[in-house]
């Protein structure tokens, strides 16, 4: 028989499957919706002068720039010359979480407090140049309408007497109960601030003139400071209004109460508190995770702690905590997932809301591991969440029709601030078990009340579907390295205006609705009317956005107020002749450039040194003249096609085209007339004369990248200082060779050619006459091929098929040699020149080295492969 209890129906997650048995749809449950009430808000039309009410850059908070809108393996194939499969290789390898902006603005950055019996309410946010300072302004009904007041000047917030030293990461704020506001000066309530590794905790105070008018202002009651550990969250107990709970990145509780506190005199007050005897277990120790919240539950004693692999519910009223698991993550359906935002149901806080990367979960610690109901999210990346009553959402309704719904059900609203992303889950009593009447606390189940809605928090926005689209082009036209939130205001922070106030600022309408007050990234504080709708398809009658993402950059990516201390000084180098190059015309510019110096009489023979005809011709007088077989016969490490072909071509360049491919340094300090702040760094033509250009292998010289009164350049000749390309098309230019050939084709076709020999030595073809000839064996690596060497399955597919580069070319030499550094190794044993005797100690490093690299090749599998296509059986 099937079970058909709660814990049974919970399986089936919300918008994942059809027909959930915890959902009241409108398709098979019309009724029980249509008794519930309207469930999406969308903007109000009534909102029209009073929308904007404050703005200060100082409360626009300045952040790094995001990472680029590109995938890594995108990232580096455009940004480097590393070939396709090495890029998918190595971004395979490397973890996808790149640093972000979204942990940045992942808290609410806005907290509302109203002050009892006025029509006030305090506004605290973030400000200073490091969002490091407590800024605050009050809003005032005057006249039915809502008025700002901060500091003296009217772009200027109130603020905190210090700064904090550190980026203010949340605020949270708690009401004294019973206060009274009428007298001359008196403490409303508690101000909660926590950095990365410090609390800070204030009082707020109210003062009142005998105009009427309230003055605010914090005092610091008392502080505390982390060195070891960062702040991972700290909240206020609801039942005693002066404790707070302070969870650390180490999984550490700390309980601070405000009663206990130094002195609040000196400079620097410290807050007293305890250190909690909490075990977490080895399990949460070697799991792959972070802790990410904590709250209080029902009881002053009672906490929730939730790490991002599972969820504690600690009980602190023995000697002992004790620690029982309420859920853990990576069960059930979505193995790899993990927690990532969590929210405690305040009316009764026996409920609390969990969010996964993938999953929403609303749970009852009474029923540890089974959550009561489960949605199937689509939000991306959602970092904050808050469960409100329908109530606050649904105030202010002409009709009572719906108020006992609005009284039992709720709302989460899930999302992330960096995409302006939420969307509204309701959920309530299970109205299919009684009638209306009856559901008020007497049903102890819950169920989805319709499929979650989504809600914009900027409603200055057109939505439609046109718009929308119109939205996603403008993010295709950024260029890849721009992120589309560098392009947009977006929203840091959000409050829900008190009711009572709301109602003296708009008349009840329709079904209710609530108002929203908001912090943006361009420092304005802005107010929100929404209304609960049957459609959400009905609009704000705001006409069809024309502005798009690149209109203008977001004030988020500023560098400062202060404008730049030190002299700017400029280089600019002339790119024009690898721009021809690039467009296929670098013949016809050189020829241009040729006809010029011949008529202006500027056409020289260039120069050289002594030292230069000596070193370049030596070398290639003594190779004598020099085919494609005699570089392979040079070949002694692995070499690509592609390598093997600009050999050849560079060898054969003539003398004074080769001649304007190399130079001493010290010609290259004068390339501009900035000598000493010259950054050019080459390599230098080795003394050794077994080499073919361009000389490859080779050490940079030791220097930083600018030449100093301490480091000068050497006079050794360095190069190449200019790519063969150009050096191949001057060659054509000068000789007047019109064969309409790119130097590119010519590049291709050499690689056609040494193709074509390298499959030839490929089937130990004799490259040479030769008594010993060298036999060369063509190989393409695994790591090339577009396999992994782990798992063998293909990898992403390439964007092109690289054959010059992928290919490579070995030397096999004889298969009887017995020499561990002759035959098949790809190095070779060469004693160094200063060393005259090789005896018994030399011997035996020799013989160590040898054993090494045999054991080396027997564990190395790509060798083994390499052996086994080149036919090699030693």
């Amino acid at each position: 028989m099937m079970d058909a209890s709660e814990e049974w129906k919970s399986l089936w997650p919300v918008s994942s499957v059809h027909f959930p048995p915890l959902l009241l749809s409108p398709t098979r449950t019309p009724d029980a919706i249509k008794n519930i009430g309207p469930l999406i808000f969308i903007p109000s039309t009534e909102l029209q002068t009073n929308y904007h009410l404050f703005a200060s850059p100082s409360i626009s908070p300045q952040i790094p720039p995001p990472f680029p809108n590109i995938s890594f393996r995108r990232f580096l194939h455009t940004s480097s010359s590393v070939l396709p499969s090495t890029t998918t290789s190595i971004s395979s390898d490397v973890s996808s979480s790149l640093i972000n902006s979204d942990p940045i603005l992942a808290p609410n950055s806005l907290q509302l407090m109203r002050c009892p019996g006025t029509d006030s309410t305090l506004v605290f946010f973030p400000t200073g140049p490091n969002s490091d300072q407590v800024g605050f302004v009050v809003l005032s009904v005057e006249n039915s309408r809502l008025k700002v007041r901060g500091a003296c000047s009217v772009t200027e917030a109130l603020t905190s007497i210090d700064s904090l030293s550190h980026r203010i990461m949340k605020m949270s704020v708690s009401e004294v109960a019973d206060c009274d506001c009428t007298s001359v000066d008196s403490t409303i309530g508690y101000l909660l601030v926590n950095t990365a590794y410090s609390v800070h905790y204030y009082n707020i105070r109210i003062r009142m003139k005998s105009s009427g008018r309230l003055v605010p202002r914090l005092e610091l009651v008392g502080n505390k400071l982390f060195k070891s550990s960062a702040v991972v969250n700290a909240c206020w107990s609801p039942q005693i209004r002066e404790e707070s709970l302070v969870l650390l990145d180490n999984g550490e509780l700390f309980l601070f109460d405000l009663d206990f506190c130094s002195d609040p005199l000196i400079s620097s007050p410290q807050v007293m508190g305890e250190k909690l005897d909490v075990s977490w277990g080895e399990s949460v120790a070697s799991e792959n995770g972070e802790w990410l919240s904590c709250d209080f539950s029902w009881h002053t004693r009672i906490l929730i702690v939730v790490h991002s692999t599972a969820v504690f519910l600690v009980e602190l009223q023995s000697e002992k905590s004790n620690v029982t698991p309420l859920l853990k993550a990576g069960t059930d359906h979505l193995p790899n997932d993990k927690f990532i935002a969590f929210s405690i149901v305040a009316h009764d806080r026996f409920y609390f809301t969990l969010a996964s990367k993938h999953m929403l979960f609303l749970c009852d610690l009474r029923k540890p591991m089974i959550p009561v109901i489960r949605w199937a999210h689509n939000v991306a990346n959602p970092s904050n969440m808050i469960v409100y009553s329908l109530s606050d959402l649904r105030s202010q309704s002409d009709d009572d029709t719906y108020n006992w719904a609005s009284d039992e059900g709720y709302g989460i609203l899930l999302g992330t601030f960096w995409n302006n992303e939420f969307s509204l889950f309701c959920y309530g009593p299970d109205v299919r078990e009684s009638s209306s009447s009856q559901v008020s606390g007497s049903s102890k189940s819950f169920c989805a009340w319709g499929l979650p809605s989504s809600l914009s928090m900027v409603t200055n926005e057109c939505r439609c579907g046109s718009c929308i689209v119109k939205e996603e082009f403008c993010k295709d036209k950024l260029p890849n390295w721009i992120n589309w939130q560098q392009k947009k205001e977006f929203v840091l922070g959000f409050g829900i205006l008190d009711k009572e106030i709301s109602s003296r600022l708009f008349k009840s309408d329709g079904f209710g609705g609530f108002t929203l007050v908001t912090l943006t990234s361009s420092g304005n504080i802005r107010l929100h009317r929404y209304c609960a709708s049957w459609d959400s398809s009905q609009t704000s009658g705001k006409s069809h956005s024309n502005q798009c993402l690149d209109s203008e950059d977001s004030v988020l990516y500023e560098t400062g107020e202060e404008e730049y201390k030190f002299r700017k000084v400029f280089e600019y180098f002339k790119f024009n002749w690898l721009d021809r190059y690039l467009n296929s015309d670098l013949a016809r510019a050189l020829s241009i450039e040729l006809a010029k110096d011949i008529d202006n009489g500027r056409h020289k023979k260039a120069s050289f040194g002594q030292d230069f005809h000596e070193i370049i011709c030596q070398k290639l007088n003594t190779l004598g003249s020099l085919n494609i077989h005699d570089v392979f016969k040079d070949i002694s490490l692995p070499t690509s096609i592609h390598e093997i072909a600009l050999r050849s071509l560079w060898t054969n360049l003539p003398k004074e085209m080769l001649r304007l491919g190399f130079s001493p340094y010290s010609d290259l300090r004068n390339v501009n007339g900035k000598a000493m702040n010259t950054p050019f760094e080459f390599l230098e033509v080795p003394c050794e004369q077994s080499h073919l250009p361009p000389f490859l292998l080779r050490s940079p010289s030791s220097r930083s990248s600018k030449w100093s009164e301490k480091q000068q350049p050497s006079n050794s000749l360095v190069g190449p200082v200019i790519p063969i390309p150009f050096l191949m098309t001057l060659h054509k230019t000068r000789m007047l060779k019109a064969d309409n050939v790119s130097a590119d084709s010519e590049i291709d076709l050499k690689c056609d050619e040494v193709m074509k020999i390298a499959n030839e030595a490929d089937n130990e073809n004799v490259l040479h006459s030769s008594q010993n000839p060298p036999q060369f064996a063509s190989y393409k690596p695994v790591a090339l091929s577009g396999k992994s060497l782990v798992d063998d399955k293909r990898m992403e597919d390439s964007d092109f098929e690289d054959t010059k580069h992928a290919n490579l070319v070995f030397r096999v030499g004889q298969k009887d040699a017995e020499e561990v550094f002759g035959s098949h190794c790809l190095l070779k044993f060469k004693p160094d020149e200063e060393t005259r005797e090789f005896g018994p100690k030399e011997m035996k490093s020799y013989k160590l080295l040898k054993r090494q690299f045999s054991n080396f090749k027997e564990g190395f599998s790509s060798y083994q492969e390499y052996k086994k296509k080149s036919n090699i059986h030693k």
